[in-house]
């Protein structure tokens, strides 16, 4: 309804989290590359539905956020993801934590999606059942495909195939996502004379390639901004990025890697590492896009699109972070609000509170009088006040509200005593916006 005014006003309010993403329509690609690695072949055309990515690999800043709601709703992590490997800063210009999140398991990177999917009031995705019932919050599982609600509203690891679609943009079968080169100013990778360089490497903020790095050229080289074409910064290099896929080093020669929004291998699938010959136990998932202390010229060229990096799901490495992707689905509006037997046609949604609705979309509020509401699941609401007009909120900025008549922020004054004052956020003016006690 006022998508830019809300999406202006969210950059605004800075408590909110990073939300770039990037739509990548449905469609076939060229999955994989001859003439490299055996787990690269055969090249294969699959389709891919389409979805959202995130532009950016995910910040400690907004993976700190997501945790600290999260460990109070109930949800664990390892203790690694208290010790990321920090970046670099030598101009002090760059806020430490603009860097990309590291030393997370495959665990840690599956809950922090379903966290950040219910701070948000979004559907999760991944859960310890068939039925999709029981939330996955705590522990390591190694959870199956079916135990994940593909068509969710929330937050997720993308498939090996979504994350190579997204990576290749509008090439086919490139090394890289801008050609068959690749430059010390096109990406951070071993060696490449950043100014976070330390040792063999060192983590870049995000989108530090954008043209303006600061960098040592090649001859011939032109300063650019190296975002692929689908708007991606980071794709090659900083750190790789879990993947949701169980990896089976074999996969692409079997029928089942080509059909529509393929998931990978089920755990049964999936391979064990072998060692001179012999399995070993455990299985691995797989990782994409090379990191900082991978290098163009390494064995098997860790850096390009193709590669497929693998490891335990239990593993933590300073080199490994995650970019986050949600499909293409919404929710209804206060999708899970709970009814009541003895009290008809009321309801109830956790953190907006208690209404009254029969045959039409106004709504009597215990604490707004009657409102008029529209939007998405809770995390895009847009509520009409008589008294007002309308004025945007979710569950995840709730008691602010972000109006559209004054284009300014309130927030409403929970008082026990009386009802529907709201306080402007810059002038602190109150205003009694909502329902009054007759």
């Amino acid at each position: 309804m006022y998508t830019s005014v809300k999406c202006l006003a969210l950059l605004l309010f800075t408590n909110t989290l990073s939300s770039e993403m990037a739509f990548i329509n449905e469609g076939r690609f060229n999955m994989g590359q001859k003439n490299n690695l055996a787990d690269e072949v055969p090249v294969h055309r699959l389709f891919v539905s389409a979805f959202f990515i995130s532009q950016n690999e995910v910040t400690l800043g907004d993976w700190k956020k997501v945790v600290v709601w999260a460990e109070y709703n109930g949800y664990n992590f390892s203790n690694h993801q208290y010790d990321p490997r920090p970046g670099i800063d030598r101009s002090g210009d760059i806020q430490p934590d603009q860097f990309p999140m590291n030393s997370i398991t495959w665990y840690d990177a599956v809950k922090w999606c379903n966290a950040r999917s219910e701070m948000e009031g979004r559907t999760p995705c991944y859960y310890l059942d068939t039925q999709h019932n029981i939330v996955y919050r705590k522990g390591k599982e190694d959870i199956d495909s079916d135990m994940v609600n593909w068509k969710a509203s929330g937050f997720r690891l993308p498939t090996e195939a979504e994350w190579e679609k997204a990576a290749r943009g509008k090439y086919s079968g490139y090394n890289y996502p801008w050609g068959t080169k690749i430059d010390e100013a096109m990406a951070n990778y071993k060696n490449s004379k950043d100014p976070f360089e330390s040792g063999i490497g060192g983590i870049s903020p995000i989108g530090y390639y954008d043209g303006n790095q600061t960098i040592h050229l090649s001859k011939n080289l032109e300063l650019s901004n190296m975002k692929n074409s689908n708007g991606l910064y980071d794709v090659i290099g900083n750190v790789s990025e879990w993947c949701w896929d169980w990896y089976d080093e074999g996969w692409y020669k079997k029928s089942k890697s080509k059909v529509q929004d393929t998931t990978g291998p089920t755990f049964s699938e999936a391979t064990k590492y072998t060692f001179e010959g012999v399995p070993l136990d455990g299985k691995r998932k797989v990782h994409r896009g090379g990191a900082f202390d991978d290098g163009p010229t390494d064995e098997g060229k860790p850096l390009r699109i193709a590669f497929r990096h693998v490891e335990y799901p239990h593993s933590y490495q300073w080199t490994v972070g995650l970019r986050f992707v949600r499909s293409n689905v919404e929710d209804e509006l206060w999708l899970g609000m709970d009814s009541f037997d003895n009290y008809p046609n009321w309801y109830f949604v956790n953190w907006f509170g208690y209404f009254y609705q029969k045959n039409s979309r106004w709504v009597f509020h215990t604490q707004f009088g009657w409102i008029y509401p529209q939007g998405l699941g809770s995390y895009d609401n847009w509520i009409y006040f008589l008294k007002h007009g309308w004025m945007w909120t979710s569950k995840l900025v709730f008691p602010y509200f972000y109006s559209s008549e004054d284009e300014t922020w309130y927030k409403y004054l929970q008082n026990n005593y009386e009802t529907g004052w709201f306080k402007n956020y810059l002038t602190e003016e109150k205003k009694r916006l909502g329902r009054i006690y007759p």
